[in-house]
């Protein structure tokens, strides 16, 4: 039984700037982090509608779970891929019904199904390479895992932080190529998720994608926010 409540008062859109754009008939990737509050129970379902509205032509949720075996200290790298993929299954699961709502021809894809794509390693390799030789793009990445550090120090104080940089930066490595330059090549016109673009996504946008892959690729940050009822009757 999920322990997220769905009492239909969150509104879900996109980003302002997104209202001027014409989503119907694109190709979009709901990009899932499992573990999130936001992806689940009333901001899910307000995000389910919300993709309904925009009548997108087809919706991939994409379930980044064992991307997040990265983030999993104290775990032997097996033990912390074992755990990221069942809570994979188990989002997929308990959120199943609500995935069911969707009007717009959808599938889910798993991230090992990602890392095992054709396209995927040339891609990396051009991450990887990106990293080592532009010291803009090496910046970029290392301003977002001084931000990731800076948030986990204080609820770790006694972490490791070499190895909480190696473990950001094993993800973002593995992350970037796929999220970027591989879906915008296999025609993703948006990636939505309910947050900004990291500097490194950014720049990974810029350097891979901007004019291999013009108007492909877009990021569509999602906003939630209370119904007037429900505001209402809070205050």
């Amino acid at each position: 039984m999920s322990e997220y409540i769905i009492d239909g008062r969150t509104k879900a859109n996109f980003e302002e700037a997104a209202k001027k754009l014409r989503l119907a008939d694109t190709k979009a990737i709901l990009l899932v982090s499992v573990g999130q509050r936001y992806h689940e129970g009333d901001k899910l379902r307000a995000t389910v509608e919300l993709l309904n509205r925009s009548e997108f032509k087809q919706v991939t949720i994409a379930v980044a779970d064992t991307l997040q075996r990265s983030n999993l200290h104290g775990l032997s790298p097996e033990e912390a891929y074992t755990r990221s993929l069942r809570e994979g299954g188990d989002w997929l699961e308990r959120n199943a019904k609500m995935l069911g709502r969707l009007s717009v021809p959808n599938e889910v894809l798993r991230w090992d199904e990602a890392l095992t794509d054709p396209d995927y390693a040339g891609f990396r390799q051009r991450i990887e390479h990106a990293y080592e030789n532009n010291p803009l793009y090496r910046q970029a990445v290392n301003a977002t895992i001084g931000k990731f550090i800076n948030r986990f120090t204080p609820r770790n104080p006694e972490a490791d932080t070499e190895k909480a940089f190696r473990g950001c930066l094993e993800y973002l490595i593995e992350e970037c190529p796929i999220i970027m330059p591989m879906w915008a090549h296999q025609g993703y016109d948006y990636v939505i998720y309910p947050q900004m673009m990291t500097a490194a996504m950014a720049e990974t946008q810029r350097l891979f994608v901007a004019e291999e892959y013009p108007g492909k690729g877009g990021w569509l940050s999602l906003r939630f926010k209370k119904r007037a009822a429900a505001a209402e009757q809070a205050a």
